[in-house]
């Protein structure tokens, strides 16, 4: 899941965060805290030194993953959506979140930043790509 986020592979990336969540939740966890802290734990889990909730830009972005190394980010904000007929709505919002409350803004000396809008719908996930502009 992490190269597939690296590589800007959004199709890649919903398929296992998708069978991810299948494999794991119950009924019980279908909360936006729970998907967001879900997101959290598999990063923390591979190693990664994650921010969350941490104040960047205007607001505070779900999800920081910072790569110094190879000087790249990653941005996800994450949402629940009420159908799954809603998912892409759900990631269009949350893109539209990083983009209005400016959450790559205070990242100097990274080369690449990625931001994604991450939406759940029981044990589906939808993750889109912000498109270069």
């Amino acid at each position: 899941m992490i190269d597939a986020l690296w590589e800007g592979n959004e199709t890649l990336a919903t398929e296992i965060i998708s069978r991810l969540l299948w494999e794991t939740i119950s009924y019980n966890d279908y909360h936006e805290d729970y998907y967001h802290a879900f997101l959290t734990g598999v990063f923390v889990g591979r190693g990664y030194s994650v921010d969350s909730n941490k104040e960047k830009g205007l607001g505070r972005p779900d999800i920081l993953l910072k790569d110094r190394r190879n000087r790249r980010a990653i941005i996800i904000e994450a949402k629940k959506s009420k159908k799954e007929s809603l998912l892409d709505k759900g990631c269009d919002a949350a893109l539209g979140q990083i983009v209005t409350e400016k959450y790559a803004e205070g990242l100097e000396g990274y080369e690449h930043i990625l931001c994604y809008g991450v939406a759940f719908f029981k044990k589906q996930a939808r993750v889109k790509l912000l498109a270069a502009e």
